[in-house]
């Protein structure tokens, strides 16, 4: 195995967590502004609280996205003890990266590495370190 090229202890993403909690809060309150017939308003609440739910459980989801990441000379990612490959190129946007990976086991794995979830020099490496490897 190769030495670690890139390495990186991530955090969540305020962005992602901004955009899961204002999407979850103006769903909920949406429902609640329209309006409904009487006999309905049981069900109106239940959606309006399934939104809340759901939005709090992405929210769960995103907190235990943390811990280091890294990335070998030859294009292997390491997250949490277990080798994941990249099953097609990097799609870059100024914000973030995603990342379509595959263990050994077959499981696929779509990954967005935010720029906020990393220090800026770390987020500066990776797309450097990514440019490079496309060029080799």
């Amino acid at each position: 195995m190769n030495a670690v090229r890139w390495q990186c202890k991530l955090h969540p993403a305020r962005s992602a967590r901004l955009i899961n909690l204002l999407s979850g809060y103006c769903g909920a309150l949406l429902l609640i502004c329209f309006t409904w017939h009487a006999e309905w308003h049981g069900l109106q609440a239940l959606l309006s609280i399934a939104v809340l739910a759901e939005s709090w459980r992405n929210e769960r989801l995103l907190l235990r996205r943390c811990g280091e990441l890294t990335r070998d000379g030859d294009g292997v990612w390491c997250w949490q003890g277990v080798s994941w490959y990249t099953v097609c190129p990097e799609q870059w946007l100024p914000w973030g990266v995603l990342l379509t990976l595959r263990n050994a086991q077959g499981k696929r794995w779509r990954l967005w590495l935010m720029c906020d979830a990393m220090p800026s020099l770390a987020w500066r490496q990776l797309r450097a370190h990514c440019a490079l490897s496309k060029t080799a």
